[in-house]
């Protein structure tokens, strides 16, 4: 249970990444397991880098101003690949002004088909409670920063992996942190080079978080909005659990009906 509340956790935080809507297409989607080609590693241009550290910015401002619908599901995944124990969830999230906070309003939830949608919207209004009680529980402030992220560069090692040969303005950039932590990822990003934003991401975990053995995180930023592009997809699947309980999960969501709330 420890696992897979980790991991809802970490779905959550990266769905609220979402803002205002508008499909755009997206480039071949980066993967956590993605490596550099061979060859020596291509630096990656200043100018990219700034580009790349206010689309970081204006996404930590996506988390806080955004409003938006999700449609999730996370299964347990046995020996076979065959999925069980499903958890469905539709919710809409909008933040608040002052004080700052999220409201949650679960549209529906299932559990291997039973509705359990009361009981989920009772739990997120006393999640909220609680928060607004206690600010000292609301742990939304350590989730994951891109790397991209002025103040995070610092922390990583980045190159030019490779070059999209139909479209040469799109370039995927690996990425690594120059010291492994819970709070520091590895993969690559597809970045667009005229417009400096990120596309898609692969990712892992530098350093897996207790109770979690491996987990890898795909997120498709299709998503124009008036802050840059923003998350429209996301999937996980990770591995883990205690002692002799080993689990696998998989997840998917998906994220529409954005815009600025404030």
């Amino acid at each position: 249970m420890a696992f897979r509340g980790a991991i809802v956790r970490g779905m959550g935080v990266l769905a609220a990444c979402a803002i205002v809507a508008g499909s755009i297409a997206a480039p071949a989607t980066a993967r956590a397991d993605e490596a550099p080609a061979a060859a020596a590693p291509v630096a990656v241009s200043d100018a990219l880098m700034a580009g790349l550290a206010q689309h970081g910015a204006r996404f930590e401002d996506m988390k806080k101003r955004g409003a938006f619908t999700l449609s999730g599901r996370i299964e347990e995944v046995d020996g076979s690949g065959r999925g069980s124990d499903a958890k469905e969830i539709l919710l809409r999230s909008t933040p608040t002004g002052a004080p700052r906070d999220r409201i949650t309003q679960v549209v529906r939830y299932m559990e291997d088909g039973k509705d359990k949608t009361s009981e989920a919207q009772t739990k997120a209004n006393e999640r909220r409670a609680k928060r607004l009680k206690d600010p000292s529980t609301d742990d939304r402030g350590k989730d994951l920063k891109l790397p991209f992220l002025a103040a995070e560069q610092a922390r990583y090692v980045f190159s030019v992996a490779e070059r999209d040969p139909a479209n040469a303005a799109r370039v995927r950039i690996a990425f690594a942190p120059k010291k492994p932590a819970e709070d520091a990822i590895k993969g690559s990003a597809w970045v667009d080079e005229n417009e400096r934003e990120v596309l898609s991401m692969g990712f892992s975990f530098s350093k897996n978080p207790i109770f979690i053995d491996h987990v890898e995180v795909t997120i498709v930023f299709g998503m124009s909005t008036a802050l840059g592009r923003a998350p429209s997809k996301l999937s996980f699947d990770g591995r883990g659990g205690f002692l002799f309980i080993r689990k696998h999960y998989r997840g998917t969501a998906t994220l529409s009906d954005a815009r600025v709330a404030f």
